[in-house]
């Protein structure tokens, strides 16, 4: 059956690319209506594109997260949906405002508030993954979980990115319809086993075992450990890449030449995504070494998600939402963070025994098509936004 009545997908997530992608294998596209940020300032400034076969509409963002000038709790808040929601309700029939915003954001509450003032409904997404009373105090925590409940209150469904986000939400509202389900999923028409050694052999590294991360250089990442854990290997002919930027880099840098190791390791500037499947295909293990910090822990992870669907076994930290992306002793191995013995003695046992790797990266290939491909993950999106329709 066509569905009549339009959604509106609206919050600056969307605005990366690699995010939107997403929306590309969901059926009947016409059903979607998108209001995104017409410029994005992150890593890198983006500009709204027109996408050939989407519905978009463009609005100003008045902050951009914690340095604008409104702050984190304005992140996103793009006024003009104040104007455009009114016009998509009579004009595209619009009846649901999927709103990519997280339940303790203002932002969150302005979209909530619109909505259901021209009579839609509302769903809401999250991320987090740990409860606020581990990460706020005093006041901040008191505004902070006054703006979830009410927020909750508005909305009429909850997309979870995880699921410790899900139970962080029951905690909330027991009752609330909700689905477990990460923005976007992974490209695996892209990201697949494929021309294996290429890259390693263009850079004259055809001999070498090549263990490899990519991600932000700061300290939530970890990678100071895999630094000290690749100083105690004893593997002959490995070989370590780091792809990134961060405020960190210059330290990882500088940690290197102290651990003696900077003559087997390379590190290399932030690549495009459509680079990165040809190094995971050179390499033989992905190391994602994260740590919580700050009252931040990993909410899911994309870049070992990438990693295992090229075939490539994933070592990372039993922290955050890991665990939902790799299936230890399956996938890879989840170690202890910070602890440089465990992350060592994995990272040889792959490197060690090609069999293990190879029936670690097949299984991966297939936890990660079955369970987080675009088209999956799409199916999802769509399924449980159009039953609010």
């Amino acid at each position: 059956m066509i569905n009549k009545h339009k959604i509106i997908v609206t919050g600056h997530p969307y605005a990366y690319p690699y995010y939107f992608k997403v929306f590309e294998y969901v059926n009947n596209l016409n059903d979607f209506v998108f209001v995104l940020p017409k410029i994005w300032k992150a890593k890198i400034t983006i500009n709204l594109k027109e996408k050939s076969g989407f519905k978009i509409y463009g609005a100003y963002a008045l902050s951009y997260g914690r340095k604008s000038f409104l702050g984190g709790p304005f992140k996103g808040w793009m006024p003009g949906l104040a104007f455009l929601l009114p016009y998509l309700c009579f004009k595209q029939r619009a009846r649901v405002l999927y709103s990519c915003s997280e339940p303790n954001l203002l932002t969150t509450l302005f979209n909530n508030c619109l909505a259901k003032f021209w009579g839609m409904k509302v769903i809401l997404f999250t991320w987090q993954n740990i409860e606020s009373k581990k990460r706020l105090r005093g006041l901040k925590l008191m505004i902070s979980n006054t703006l979830v409940r009410f927020n909750l209150w508005l909305a009429d469904g909850v997309i979870c990115g995880n699921s410790k986000a899900k139970e962080i939400i029951r905690q909330f509202n027991a009752k609330i319809p909700l689905i477990i389900c990460p923005l976007s999923g992974v490209d695996t028409e892209r990201f697949k086993i494929e021309k294996r050694d290429e890259w390693k052999n263009k850079n004259g590294l055809g001999d070498k075992k090549l263990i490899l991360f990519y991600g932000a250089l700061d300290k939530r990442k970890g990678v100071e450990f895999l630094l000290r854990a690749f100083a105690l290997m004893k593997v002959p002919n490995s070989f370590l890449i780091i792809i990134g930027t961060g405020q960190k880099k210059d330290k990882l840098k500088a940690l290197a030449e102290e651990l003696k190791i900077s003559q087997s390791i390379k590190f290399f500037e932030w690549m495009p995504n459509e680079e990165l499947p040809q190094i995971l295909n050179s390499s033989e293990v992905f190391v994602y070494p994260s740590i919580s910090s700050s009252g931040w822990e990993e909410q899911f992870g994309y870049a070992m998600a990438e990693a295992g669907a090229c075939e490539i076994p994933v070592i990372a930290t039993a922290t955050g939402s890991i665990g939902e992306v790799i299936k230890d002793g399956v996938t890879g191995f989840l170690v202890p963070p910070n602890n440089v013995s465990a992350l060592r003695a994995v990272i040889t046992k792959l490197l060690d025994d090609p069999i293990l790797s190879k029936q670690m990266g097949i299984a991966g290939r297939q936890y990660i098509a079955s369970n987080f491909s675009n088209k999956v993950i799409a199916d999802k999106i769509a399924e449980f936004l159009k039953s609010f329709s």
